[in-house]
């Protein structure tokens, strides 16, 4: 050893550079630690990622059509996602191609071989028919198939422009049932009222008809007749109505002045409400009104988007509506813009049982913030939103996939929105030209009720809360 120490210092090589591999080793061996270690960070982060990636991406390759592009165009009480195609990312784990059809094709083989007449066998409506079968499985009235001709006319209905009677039609506990009648429609004209039950069309009982399909029967060429069998609460006989059909141009927003008061009559939240709104803005504000009336009855709904406008008029970054979905994008909540016009002025707003859909946000939106005083009668009950899926041969789905929320979250499908103060608009009212509702909400108005109104419904929810918990609390004992 010293041997070979005298020979290094002899040859003089430098003492660092013989402790160069050891150096070296310990080093490297640290770096490969920290290398290791960045390794296992890196994989922890990306590899969740990697996998969601992979299973959103093979649910997609497991559907039958592309994501869309989506725009709302929500029309006349029923509210419709317009989009194309979709597949729900949370997909059956059976696809549609594994089902077991043998019994369908059984029965359909059976039909063909044994069923009388012949001749009145026709393919393409049998397949129509047997669609039509599966989405009635589903015992939802706005979920339904339309084949190319009344896909036409639900594309022509939410046009704003079409020929018919003018009225919301809708379903409860399978009957057909008048939403509400368009302002100066033929509808109205002959006395058509919300509520109604139409029992017959031209002789013939709508019991198992879609809505669609009566829409249909119900529509038709301006100047022809159509002949309706009414039953109505209150009246011990059916009622007979006849109505001319007409063009129906969809008016959206009327106003006056009364006494100092604003009363400002919305029919619809159709396609040009926002337009004629913000007219009716510029000219209101002229006026200074000391309150103003929103009348929403017999408005049936309308555009999504054009009622959370106008509520942004009246409410200052408020959430206006949730939705409630069955799949990822279809839950969410709908906030309302800032600096509106009418944001302090005193408000009442008028509902009854033909104020549906996006008149049911909007009021339910009000209602939930004490922003003004909910009158008139229970609403319709219409909360759902249904999203039309175009089909290769020019049929289409119109499928419910979602329900609205008001911001409390009280929900509105089928129970509708309760007013604060109940008062009914009845029969004789209609007859002798009064409009008690109207009244007094004009009277809330003029006697600065609203602030006393509200305390007292905030204290009545209290109580109720109250009466809740000690229920619930009595349950865990």
């Amino acid at each position: 050893m010293r041997a070979f120490s005298e020979k290094v210092k002899d040859l003089q090589i430098p003492l660092t550079l013989l402790q160069f591999p050891k150096i070296f080793f310990f080093q490297t061996h640290t770096q490969m630690v920290h290398y290791q270690r960045n390794l296992r960070l890196i994989l922890f982060l990306i590899l969740p990622i990697i996998g969601f990636l992979l299973g959103w991406s093979l649910s997609l390759k497991n559907s039958d059509t592309k994501t869309p592009s989506v725009t709302v165009e929500i029309k006349s009480g029923e509210d419709v996602i317009k989009t194309s195609p979709i597949k729900s990312i949370l997909a059956r784990q059976k696809k549609a191609e594994e089902t077991d059809l043998s019994l369908f094709w059984e029965a359909w083989t059976q039909m063909e071989a044994n069923f009388l007449n012949k001749d009145s066998l026709k393919t393409q409506d049998q397949i129509y028919g047997a669609i039509k079968g599966l989405i009635n499985s589903l015992d939802d009235p706005y979920t339904v198939f339309l084949n190319p001709e009344e896909s036409k006319k639900f594309d022509e209905s939410i046009s704003g422009e079409f020929e018919g009677i003018g009225a919301e039609i809708g379903k409860r506990d399978n009957q057909l049932i008048v939403i509400a009648p368009l302002k100066g429609s033929p509808a109205e004209a002959s006395g058509i009222r919300a509520g109604d039950v139409i029992f017959k069309v031209d002789d013939e009982p709508t019991h198992g008809l879609s809505i669609e399909e009566a829409v249909t029967k119900i529509r038709g060429p301006k100047g022809e007749k159509v002949d309706l069998t009414i039953l109505r609460e209150g009246e011990s006989e059916p009622l007979e109505i006849s109505i001319v059909r007409d063009s129906i141009i969809l008016k959206n927003v009327e106003w006056e002045m009364r006494d100092g008061i604003a009363v400002v009559e919305l029919s619809q939240f159709g396609t040009d409400v926002v337009k004629e709104f913000q007219e009716f803005i510029v000219e209101a504000l002229l006026e200074k009104p000391e309150g103003m009336v929103i009348d929403l009855r017999n408005d049936g709904g309308g555009l999504l988007d054009a009622c959370v406008k106008i509520a942004s008029e009246f409410l200052d970054t408020k959430l206006i509506v949730q939705t409630k979905g069955r799949k990822f994008g279809d839950s969410g909540e709908i906030m309302s813009g800032d600096k509106g016009a009418f944001l302090d002025i005193p408000l009442v707003v008028l509902v009854n049982k033909g104020s549906a859909s996006a008149s049911e946000i909007f009021a339910g939106a009000i209602q939930d913030h004490n922003r003004g005083i909910v009158l008139g009668e229970t609403t319709f009950g219409k909360g759902s939103v249904q999203n039309v899926i175009p089909l290769s041969d020019g049929s289409s789905l119109k499928v419910t996939i979602a329900e609205w929320l008001t911001p409390l979250g009280r929900s509105i499908n089928e129970t509708g929105i309760d007013p604060d103060e109940f008062i009914e608009r009845t029969s004789e009212d209609f007859e002798n030209e009064e409009d008690p509702v109207l009244d007094r909400a004009l009277e809330i108005l003029r006697n600065n009720e609203i602030p006393t109104l509200l305390e007292k419904k905030n204290k009545e929810e209290i109580v109720i809360e109250q009466e809740v918990e000690k229920v619930l609390e009595a349950e865990e004992e």
